[in-house]
């Protein structure tokens, strides 16, 4: 399911919006002295508070999250810049990386938690005045991070994808296969020896032939 994210240029304090489009590249803050791959919510969580001088952890365990571990190659990213003006689009097409040289907490550094993006439009921001009413609307969420999935028709409209919309409604097509498994199970049961199996299975068959 492709989810569209709202993700400010602003790790670590500092607008790094250049270093977003020279990059391709978006990114959070937090440095916590190493990566974080493969780390349970909790585990992570842990992470952000022993690392030092990480005083606001809580306020940033949201963002972490979102870019390491819910993002996914496919979804779209928006990203407001700080002059009010300026929004820039991509599609996200890397897993979580982690960039050791950032992971310093000092001014201008600090954002080693990225993910490789696509940028539409050859790296030109969309106007902010341009955009419909119910997107403008949820920028104004005062985060650094949100996910803004509710919006996906709209920004498949902006970037002329309509295919972005169509694959999220169709059907799945290898779940034909999945249902003939499924009855060839309720038929070995009730064909089985045991009793309260084969009880089971009737039961099961009886309740949805009245459906």
């Amino acid at each position: 399911m492709i989810k569209v994210w709202l993700l400010r240029p602003l790790p670590h304090g500092t607008n790094q919006m250049q270093y977003f489009l020279d990059n391709n590249r978006i990114a959070v803050g937090y440095p916590v002295g190493g990566s974080l791959a493969n780390l349970s919510h909790d585990e992570l969580r842990e992470r952000l508070r022993n690392a030092p001088n990480n005083e606001n952890w809580e306020s940033g365990i949201g963002n972490v999250v979102r870019l390491v571990r819910f993002m996914k190659p496919g979804d779209i990213v928006v990203v407001p810049d700080e002059n009010a003006r300026d929004v820039y689009l991509a599609e996200i097409i890397s897993d979580y990386i982690f960039e050791p040289h950032l992971d310093e907490n000092r001014e201008g550094t600090g954002f080693p938690h990225q993910r490789e993006v696509r940028w539409f439009f050859d790296k030109q921001p969309v106007m902010r005045n341009e955009l419909p009413e119910a997107l403008l609307k949820s920028l104004r969420f005062p985060g650094a991070t949100a996910e803004l999935s509710k919006h996906l028709p709209l920004i498949a409209e902006i970037i002329g994808d309509a295919n972005l919309v169509e694959t999220e409604h169709q059907p799945d097509t290898n779940i034909g296969h999945l249902i003939d498994k499924a009855l060839q199970v309720l038929e070995d049961a009730l064909n089985s020896p045991d009793v309260n199996v084969s009880l089971q299975a009737a039961d099961i068959v009886l309740r949805y032939s009245k459906l």
